[in-house]
């Protein structure tokens, strides 16, 4: 008898968009020795629930959220109509004390998110009548005021001031974590040598890695910014001789949380950008026509001497292309991992910096180069920078870590903060 329990299941991305399905939406199905067929109930939790109001990528993480439990109650025999807020707290124990494919234990808010989604799923189960069990109606609801009266005296006339909200009794604590990497001096002259060591053309400084690099660590770009930009943004801004060192206003589109923002970006960077399209890229662009690929306004396309010449660059080559600059230049770290086989611990080296601790280094060396200028008010500035919302939070976040680099005086270009000069 084909059941839940003795099913496979898998998750299949929608190729087309139907009357009730998204291009791209994750599908849930179900496989049997001799059948298959479409698991109804989370399928269509997905499509109303996140696909009509949130990003392909957040469809993507609550549908293996959810893939995660239905797999759990499988490995119990548990009927997922039958489970109970019981087998969720078991759920998020198992976790709390598994290791990941690194051998890491997972962290505490990727277990409240599988919570969260698994409790999401059973409420909306619930109000379309597939589901009469206990699983989220533990939950308490509370009434939170937004405002306090002493910043706004008359927050309490207002009805926008006070929201309910579910308390998740399950959901592990999470301490704050503004602990920031910013890579030191050394360090950064090291990768951004490393980054062009295998550079053919005469200015190193226009090639593509150590332009993604320069956007991370000079205008605060996150790694998903440098993947939206396009070839469209840079033609068709004009750098006049003497306008090297002026900042020019650059939108960034869709950021993180779908907002959009603007960036400064130095003229000299935006010169070397235009180079780069010109040579390096127009190179791989010319060997993706050859091989039948369509035109792409993407900014970072493959080497024209790999497989994937005149595709645009994927965030896993990126991560992938700075892992190997930083192991490449001894920038690493040990760390003790745990073998899933065997159980045994050993010692294994890694990268010591992501790409998004570039971003870090932005802030720091803005704050030093706006002091630098008589700037009062530098923070203001490396808020802009980094398109934080209030100014509190950039001084929360880096207040501790300025002092990193030192005190610079009379320092008009951020490079020569760090000794470098092209």
């Amino acid at each position: 008898m084909n059941n839940f329990l003795n099913s496979e299941l898998r998750l299949i991305s929608a190729e087309r968009s139907g009357e009730v399905i998204a291009n791209e939406q994750p599908l849930f199905f179900q496989y049997w020795k001799d059948d298959c067929d479409l698991f109804i109930e989370p399928t269509v939790f997905i499509h109303e629930c996140f696909v009509k109001t949130r990003r392909p990528k957040t469809w993507e993480a609550a549908a293996y959220d959810l893939l995660t439990w239905f797999q759990w109650c499988q490995a119990r025999c548990i009927d997922w109509c039958n489970a109970t807020e019981l087998d969720r707290e078991q759920f998020a124990n198992d976790y709390t004390q598994a290791v990941n494919s690194y051998g890491n234990p997972y962290n505490e808010a990727g277990i409240n998110r599988k919570l969260t989604i698994v409790a999401k799923f059973y409420k909306f189960s619930s109000s379309e009548g597939w589901y009469v069990r206990d699983i989220s109606a533990s939950n308490q609801s509370q009434s939170l005021n937004k405002g306090s009266l002493e910043d706004d005296s008359f927050s309490y006339t207002r009805l926008a001031a006070l929201r309910a909200i579910e308390k998740d009794p399950l959901l592990r604590k999470i301490g704050r974590n503004d602990v920031i990497r910013p890579l030191q001096v050394k360090n950064l002259r090291k990768l951004l040598h490393q980054v062009c060591v295998n550079s053919t053309g005469d200015d190193r400084s226009a090639t593509r890695d150590r332009l993604i690099c320069d956007l991370g660590w000079i205008c605060g770009a996150r790694l998903g910014d440098v993947l939206r930009l396009t070839t469209l943004k840079f033609l068709s801004i004009i750098v006049e001789p003497g306008e090297e060192f002026k900042d020019f206003p650059l939108v960034i589109e869709n950021g993180k949380g779908g907002v959009t923002r603007l960036v400064s970006t130095p003229g000299w960077l935006i010169l070397n950008i235009q180079k780069y399209i010109n040579t390096e890229r127009s190179q791989s662009e010319a060997e993706g026509k050859h091989r039948g690929l369509k035109h792409t306004t993407s900014l970072f396309l493959c080497h024209h001497k790999s497989k994937g010449a005149g595709k645009p660059l994927t965030k896993s080559a990126i991560q992938k292309m700075f892992a190997a600059a930083c192991c490449n230049s001894g920038i690493t770290m040990l760390v003790n991992v745990t073998d899933q086989e065997t159980g045994k611990e050993h010692v294994k080296t890694i990268p010591a910096h992501s790409f998004h601790d570039l971003r870090h280094n932005c802030a720091v060396l803005t704050y030093h180069a706006e002091r630098a200028q008589g700037n009062a008010e530098p923070w203001k500035t490396v808020q802009i920078k980094l398109g934080h919302k209030s100014v509190k939070t950039t001084e929360t976040i880096y207040l501790a870590h300025v002092s990193i680099f030192g005190e610079k005086q009379h320092i008009t270009d951020i490079r020569k903060l760090i000794g470098i000069t092209t």
